[in-house]
Order: structure tokens, then C-alpha cells, then sequence
């Protein structure tokens, strides 16, 4: 079905005021009749970062419904979580809603931080973890770390492939290639046991790129073992900071990726304090001590509330690189 511009606009701010009204307070007709922009009734700090009618898709970007209310959120929560006045509902004047997670919303410039959108062209997006720098590197462009699965597209990509900053499913393109896959450690998915899930990539552009992550700020040096109930944090793609618990030191896990399975072994378990520690997008976040920034470990897996990570060690070593 195709609406004519003018009538899909008028639509469109019919539902967006009913969905303010709904979930703020916010008259209606106030911002009708003064033709108030919307998106500044949003309260200061809203998981809701912004409103629109368009599309409604699956998670793999598959068209669910021709029209829908999309609210915008920096991360999706459980209904549980909600209150009753911040649960969006089901649909607005029979229109289906859809609530889309997109972190914060910032202006795609250079230079990027760590703890953002990152991705091989092929997957939907994981997280810049941190910057590297490696010992035989031919120059002194920094490397980005993340995971196999978010960068080398567990074991599918091709050494040379381009690395989207952001990653595709929040708008990346070919225009938006910021690195080069340089190296990643394979998955086994024949019963051999994994390590590490870890990919590099050489930035192009050294200026490009800082080494802070994003509300945490720089790492400091050196990378420590993890110690039970030890207090870490992490800026991912999807939650953002969150602050965890270390509750085992070697869990041997089996994990899906993609279609197949993994097993690995001596990985590090986190837990969230009054949320979940990561969700999907979130893999490729660097694990810092939560007081002195000291870099513990390389997410990369969850489950329904456990977050699992390689040890931070195990992960340089493999690339014989330091944290810059």
C-alpha cells in the first residue's frame, strides 16, 4: 500500500501525540495546536530517545507490517522492569508499535571511542571493545578488538574484509568501513575446546579512532586476573555501561553461534547488580575493574541472566598486543 506524503505525515503526528499523551502526559492537543516539537516533551533521561511511524521489522530486519508506530529506546527492557506509565503499549489507536533499542543516538563523526557499534558487513553489529597495539604491526595504526562472530563473522570472513563502524543493523554502510580484518582466532565446532572468541582489525585512518570507552573513560594499565565477586564494568553496544559481578572463574559453557555449536573452556561469568550485565550486541565489550578501569575481560556470550567473557590475558597473548 502506498499513502501519499501528505496524509502519511498527518498520520503520523496523530499517533506519535497519542503515544506521548499515553506514556508522558503530554496533551495531545497542546502540541497540536502549538505545534510543539514532540521530542521535547521527552523527560530528561527517558529510556525513550525518540518516536516515528514507519515499518515494522523483525530483529533480522525482515518487514512485519506495513505501518507501525516505532518508539525508540536506548535499550529494551523487560515488562517487568516497567512501571505501568513507562510500558509502551501494544498499539495505538489500532496501529502496532514497535519498540526499537538504539543506544544513545549520536552524530556519526570522527573520531569514534571504544564501547560502540562495530561490525563485519555481514553481521548485524557487536561492540568496538578497545584499541590495540601490536608488537609486529608494520606501522602505527591502532587495531580494534572485538569478537570472531562480530568481526570475522565466525570464520566466514576473509583477512582484508572492511569492519563497519557503525555496524550494519544501525546503519552502517560501505561508506562507513573503518578498519580491515587483520587476524582472528578460529572457532572449533568439532567437540575441540575454545579459549577465546577474539578478532582484530587494523584502522585505516589513525585519527579516526579514540582509545576512551564511552562513560568510562581510558584503561589503565596493566590487564589484571579476575578475582571471585570481584566488581567490573562494561559500554556496550546495546545496555551501555552496566556495572557486574564475578561469580566463576572457569566455566566451561557449550554456546550457539549461529547455527552450530562451540564449546569453551576457563571463561569468567558475570552477573548484573539490579540489571541484566549485556544483552544481544552487547559481545566485543571490554570488562574493566569497576573502580581502577583495569581491563579483566573480552565479552562475548549470555545467557538468560549470566554474561560470560574470556580472560583478558588469554586474549593478548593470542595476539601478542598491548591496550592502548
Amino acid at each position: 500500500m502506498i499513502v501519499a506524503n501528505s496524509d502519511l505525515l498527518n498520520t503520523a503526528r496523530q499517533h506519535k501525540t497519542e503515544l506521548m499523551e499515553r506514556l508522558f502526559g503530554v496533551s495531545a492537543q497542546s502540541v497540536q495546536e502549538e505545534q510543539t516539537a514532540m521530542i521535547s516533551a521527552l523527560p530528561a533521561g527517558s529510556n525513550v530517545v525518540g518516536i516515528g511511524f514507519g515499518t515494522k521489522m523483525t530483529s533480522a530486519g525482515v518487514v512485519h507490517s506495513d505501518l507501525a508506530v516505532r518508539v525508540y529506546v536506548r535499550v529494551k527492557l523487560p515488562r517487568r522492569s516497567l512501571s505501568p506509565g513507562e510500558e509502551v503499549p501494544l498499539e495505538i489507536n489500532g496501529v502496532p508499535t514497535d519498540v526499537v533499542a538504539v543506544g544513545d543516538i549520536t552524530a556519526l563523526v570522527r573520531p569514534t571511542p571504544c564501547g560502540v557499534s562495530v561490525g563485519h558487513p555481514n553481521i548485524t553489529a557487536g561492540t568496538l571493545g578497545c584499541l590495540l597495539r601490536l608488537a609486529d604491526a608494520p606501522d602505527d595504526n591502532p587495531y580494534i578488538l572485538s569478537n570472531n562472530h562480530v568481526m570475522a563473522n565466525s570464520n566466514l570472513a576473509q583477512i582484508g574484509d572492511p569492519i563497519l563502524q557503525p555496524g550494519s543493523i544501525d546503519g552502517g554502510t560501505a561508506n562507513d568501513a573503518i578498519a580491515e580484518l587483520r587476524d582472528f582466532e578460529p572457532i572449533q565446532f568439532d567437540n575441540r575446546s575454545n579459549f577465546i572468541d577474539a578478532a582484530i582489525a587494523r584502522v585505516m585512518n589513525a585519527n579516526d579512532v579514540l582509545p576512551e570507552i564511552v562513560d568510562i573513560g581510558r584503561v589503565q594499565q596493566p590487564p589484571i586476573e579476575a578475582a571471585l565477586y570481584q566488581s567490573v564494568r562494561k559500554r556496550g553496544r546495546t545496555t551501555l555501561q552496566t556495572v557486574g559481578n564475578i561469580v566463576d572463574l572457569s566455566a566451561d559453557i557449550r554456546v550457539v553461534v549461529g547455527n552450530q555449536i562451540a564449546n569453551f573452556e576457563n571463561q569468567l561469568a558475570i552477573i548484573g547488580m539490579g540489571q541484566l550485565f549485556s544483552s544481544g550486541g552487547d559481545s566485543g565489550s571490554l570488562i574493566v575493574d569497576a573502580l581502577n578501569r583495569q581491563p579483566v575481560g573480552l565479552l562475548f556470550a549470555g545467557g538468560r541472566d549470566v554474561t560470560f567473557a574470556n580472560p583478558i590475558a588469554a586474549v593478548l597473548s593470542r595476539f601478542q598486543a598491548e591496550i592502548i
